[in-house]
């Protein structure tokens, strides 16, 4: 996979659920098995700007030549998706989601390999890097 992909499917999945989050909170809430109140609708609405910023910042620099910002924007998107991932389990395996919860369980862990694979052995990764250059 290219990250240039790697970007648009994070940039698809974060927008996705931002207009969802957005335009119709109360049915991901009941979807997800939330309580769904005026404040869990707000919360949600919340979120939903979250993942518009995420989803703009991959779809914007999808294209980029910098790498210093590839590296930076895949960092964050590996810190956020792992704990995405850890936080959903928690979630699931104590009941505050109901089983469509496992959908973002595996969203952040299909997230999480991939922002992985370029970080740490992909293209520019670290694991296999034996050469870093410094600037001076």
């Amino acid at each position: 996979m290219k990250l240039r992909n790697l970007f648009l499917l994070n940039t698809i999945v974060a927008l996705l659920f931002a207009l969802g989050f957005l335009l119709m909170p109360g049915v991901l809430l009941d979807l997800f098995g939330f309580i769904n109140n005026a404040g869990a609708k707000l919360l949600g609405r919340f979120i939903g700007v979250e993942l518009l910023v995420g989803g703009l910042i991959t779809f914007f620099t999808r294209d980029s030549r910098d790498s210093h910002a590839q590296e930076a924007i895949i960092l964050a998107n590996l810190i956020a998706s792992v704990v995405g991932f850890i936080a959903s389990l928690a979630g699931v395996i104590s009941g505050a989601m109901g089983v469509m919860g496992w959908l973002i369980v595996a969203t952040y862990l299909l997230l999480s390999l991939a922002f992985g694979y370029f970080q740490l052995v992909g293209p520019r990764g670290r694991l296999f890097s034996t050469v870093r250059h410094r600037r001076i």
